[in-house]
């Protein structure tokens, strides 16, 4: 618990003392709490979650007129669970988003660590594939707590006809399956019958 306080309260000074860049900032946030018990037999608490996030927005004028940013900061707590209470490039990363958005010329640009949306269905994701997936908890999670925000760069272009374009340029990290593929060299795709 306290490891994740200083990585906050690091995070927290490290936003709010760059004042020269990030000038004003709107904070808000909310306090998410998960509880299932078994109604019958034991009656045994088999989860028991807390969830603190802390959203903070403003304008970033000192990087490009016009320019603002964001930062989602996360702290999280799971009584029941046998895993840490923090881990990166999961649903518990204490920093889950941190980027900045910018116009460069006809271009939209976003560059930071963020999650890029494909396509919307209920309970799948058929071309929401940018960023990776925990499955920790496999469906009962949102879309978008499960998506795992990865650092990348996004630009995008709008045409006169309508059409558009999009360049992403993104950190390469695989889904994460509880217990599964958490050291993987995820920069190297191979298969070791054929290398």
């Amino acid at each position: 618990m306290k490891k994740r306080n200083l990585i906050l309260s690091a995070a927290l000074a490290a936003i709010f003392s760059s004042s020269v860049v990030f000038a004003e900032a709107e904070v808000t946030g909310k306090l998410v709490h998960e509880r299932a018990q078994l109604t019958s037999g034991t009656k045994d608490v088999i989860k028991s979650e807390t969830t603190v996030r802390i959203y903070i927005d403003g304008d970033a004028e000192g990087i490009a007129e016009g320019a603002t940013y964001h930062v989602e900061l996360q702290g999280y707590d799971d009584s029941k669970a046998n895993h840490s209470s923090s881990a990166a490039y999961t649903q518990r990363d204490p920093l889950r988003e941190a980027y900045v958005d910018m116009e460069l010329g006809d271009w939209s640009i976003r560059a930071g660590k963020q999650q890029v949306v494909w396509g919307t269905a209920d309970g799948m994701k058929l071309l929401d594939m940018i960023n990776p997936s925990d499955y920790g908890e496999m469906a009962q999670n949102q879309m978008e707590d499960s998506r795992i925000p990865v650092w990348m760069i996004n630009a995008e272009k709008d045409f006169e006809d309508g059409s558009n374009v999009q360049v992403i340029l993104s950190q390469p990290k695989e889904n994460v399956f509880a217990g599964l593929n958490r050291h993987i060299d995820t920069s190297v795709r191979k298969n070791e019958l054929n290398s």
